[in-house]
């Protein structure tokens, strides 16, 4: 054979081996790209099922015996959810898909508990926190029990029963916009104005001084009064001397128009609070040199921590006041779980 043969079937080996791997790049590059675009589609099927558990607590909310939504579209996906009952709570399955029509190439699913109710013992604690409790120093003491979900420590200064209950987490939601008509009626709605809370109505930055707004008509019976309902839409900062303050203090910000909001309750210094503070953030009280005390009760969402000469006592005729405004609850989400592989993708 000469050169030139040779030569010849030297070049279409070479062509050979650039085709095959020019092959095998581009099949290489569509099955990327055809994994890329299936994940995508994923994702935004799991989006689309966030957005029917989101529409699912939404309708809820206005009608806790609801059944099922129908097929929505949103975009050019949808999702279907539908609602069963166990015991008190509401299971809600929603399933993300796309296309909205035809035949599904990406589907997700989520399962989520929505429950409506306030908890056993909620009244019945000096601290209750949906997180954990931060103790610090020796200054420090609470009497009455406390309830907590995940941690806490240095219980040395406790004059109660302690127990770990992670079921209270998330906190119970109360109806926000019953309690703050209810409040505004009471002229005690607090707002941000600067970095001041003042009231509502009155633009003054006082707080009430009694937690009564009526008081008891039978002295032997505190469910007879009416506490003030004291509504604040921001964080809750007192410092200094602060004297004697008084009510159901609730520290929720703008919970009404975002439904995520927490916000915190921080005390410092001195004086004396006569009645229960609830917030769905953080709650933090730091005594000075001398006593910060609460007279009544702490709800947490997230902490409650206490430092310095700090002092918490349960009040119970407090309580069974505010338990007795008989509060609505308000349907929130339990716990949720996605319930398919995130990587399971329908052919």
């Amino acid at each position: 054979m000469n050169k030139k043969g040779i030569a010849l079937i030297i070049t279409f080996a070479i062509i050979l081996v650039l085709t095959i791997l020019g092959a095998a790049i581009i099949s290489r590059s569509i099955s990327e790209n055809n994994i890329a675009k299936r994940y995508s589609e994923t994702t935004q099927a799991f989006w689309l099922s966030e957005a029917g558990i989101n529409r699912a607590l939404y309708e809820l909310r206005n009608n806790y015996s609801l059944g099922s939504i129908a097929p929505t579209q949103s975009g050019s996906g949808g999702y279907q959810v539908t609602i069963s009952q166990s015991g008190q709570n509401r299971i809600v399955t929603s399933t993300g898909y796309l296309p909205f029509s035809g035949q599904v190439r990406a589907s997700r699913s989520i399962e989520a508990v929505m429950s409506k109710s306030i908890p056993p013992n909620f009244y019945d604690n000096a601290i209750y926190s949906a997180g954990e409790v931060d103790l610090n120093g020796n200054s420090y003491s609470i009497t009455g029990d406390i309830r907590y979900a995940d941690e806490i420590d240095n219980t040395g200064n406790v004059n109660g029963t302690i127990t770990q209950d992670p079921s209270i987490n998330p906190l119970a939601r109360f109806d926000f916009q019953e309690l703050r008509d209810r409040s505004s009626q009471q002229q005690n709605v607090y707002v941000m104005s600067g970095n001041q809370l003042v009231n509502e109505a009155t633009g003054q930055q006082s707080f009430p001084g009694s937690f009564w707004y009526s008081p008891p008509t039978d002295p032997d019976d505190p469910t007879t009064g009416t506490p003030n309902i004291v509504y604040i839409e921001g964080d809750l900062q007192l410092n200094g001397n602060i004297g004697t303050i008084g009510g159901f203090f609730v520290v929720v910000g703008d919970v009404l128009n975002n439904s995520g909001a927490t916000y915190d309750a921080t005390v410092n210094g001195n004086g004396q609070i006569e009645g229960a503070i609830y917030t769905r953030g953080e709650f933090r009280i730091n005594g000075g040199g001398g006593n910060l005390n609460i007279n009544g009760g702490v709800w947490a969402g997230e902490e409650a921590r206490l430092n310095g000469n700090a002092h918490v006592s349960y009040n119970q005729s407090y309580m069974n006041a505010i338990g007795n405004l008989n509060l609505a609850a308000e349907v929130q989400i339990s716990s949720w779980r996605d319930t398919q592989n995130p990587y399971q993708l329908t052919p």
